[in-house]
């Protein structure tokens, strides 16, 4: 079920409440998780998100963790592996300048050549970890963007619900997976469907 939050002043956003249940099976809720929306402003030079604690029970919460290291760290290792590997050979044989402005080139150019395949390297990576994970996590794992993407995309997302911030409508967009928890959602913050 998705549930608009209206957004009036996106420089002050809404902190909306969830109900005291898990939001993914709806048991009694143990923990607390994050949600972070980026309001694209900035207020005193500091950027402006909507932050949003999400209940969750112990075992919903250890099995997000899972899927974090599932997704993030394979991301992360092999892009860094890919990058290091990818970086000393082209700053070593990349043409040093001859002027004070180009003197760097081979590390400015090896560090570029690095980060890009270091990106790739372990956006491929993490594809096919996300695969062999499967059928261990089912669609919560291909459900997710892959991480390379989900840096730049203005959304989040745990177990159970999904956020998303419409700018042109200022609105935040949280998907749920459980109705229940929608409907209580919606009743808490005395939201009309």
């Amino acid at each position: 079920m998705i549930v608009e939050v209206p957004i009036h002043d996106i420089k002050n956003p809404p902190v909306p409440m969830f109900p005291e249940l898990c939001v993914n099976c709806g048991k009694p809720k143990d923990e607390n998780l994050g949600l972070t929306l980026d309001m694209d402003i900035q207020k005193r030079s500091k950027p402006v998100q909507m932050r949003m604690s999400v209940p969750m029970c112990k075992e919903c919460a250890n099995r997000e963790r899972s899927i974090a290291k599932v997704t993030l760290v394979p991301f992360l290792i092999a892009g860094l592996l890919i990058g290091i590997a990818v970086f000393i050979p082209v700053a070593i044989f990349s043409p040093e300048g001859t002027t004070p402005q180009t003197l760097a080139f081979p590390l400015v150019l090896g560090g570029f050549a690095g980060l890009i395949a270091g990106s790739i390297g372990g956006t491929v990576v993490e594809f096919f970890v996300r695969l062999l994970a499967t059928p261990v996590f089912g669609k919560l794992v291909t459900r997710r963007p892959l991480t390379i993407f989900g840096l730049y995309s203005n959304g989040d997302e745990l177990i159970g619900v999904s956020a998303r911030f419409l700018r042109k409508e200022k609105i935040a967009q949280l998907e749920f997976e459980n109705d229940e928890i929608a409907r209580e959602f919606i009743k808490i913050n005395a939201l009309e469907k």
